[in-house]
C-alpha cells in the first residue's frame, strides 16, 4: 500500500524538533543507537568503545535540534574502523546499530 502522507513542511519539523516530549524520544533512539554501537565496535583498548558518545546540536539553517551518534575525543579514529582503510577491512558498528534503530544520517553526511 502507498502512503499518501505528504513531506512535513520544515518550519513544522523545527518546531516539532524543539517540543521537550520529542526532544526526549529523539535522544532514547540517539541513547539506543550509541548503545548497540558500543556493542558491535571492536574491542581490542576498549577505548573506541567508551568514545562512542551522543551530542545534541542546533542546526541553525534548519532550525531543528538534533542528536548526533558518533566518535569523540580518543575515538577520532572510529571512522577508519567503521569504513576501513586501505590496509585493514571495514568493521562497521554504528551504521548497523543506526539502521537498526531506524535513524537517518544527517544530509550530507558530514557529521
Amino acid at each position: 500500500m502507498e502512503s499518501d502522507r505528504k513531506p512535513l513542511r520544515p518550519a513544522v519539523l523545527a518546531a516539532l524538533s524543539q517540543v521537550p516530549e520529542v526532544a526526549k524520544q529523539v535522544r532514547q533512539v540517539a541513547n539506543a543507537i550509541r548503545r548497540d554501537a558500543r556493542r558491535l565496535a571492536p574491542k581490542e583498548t576498549g577505548t573506541l568503545r567508551r568514545n562512542i558518545q551522543v551530542e545534541r546540536v542546533y542546526d541553525q539553517e534548519s532550525r531543528s535540534v538534533k542528536f548526533l551518534v558518533g566518535w569523540g575525543g580518543k575515538g577520532w579514529y572510529g571512522w577508519m574502523v567503521e569504513a576501513g582503510t586501505e590496509d585493514t577491512p571495514a568493521r562497521p558498528h554504528l551504521v548497523p546499530a543506526a539502521i537498526k534503530n531506524g535513524a537517518v544520517a544527517p544530509e550530507g553526511g558530514d557529521r
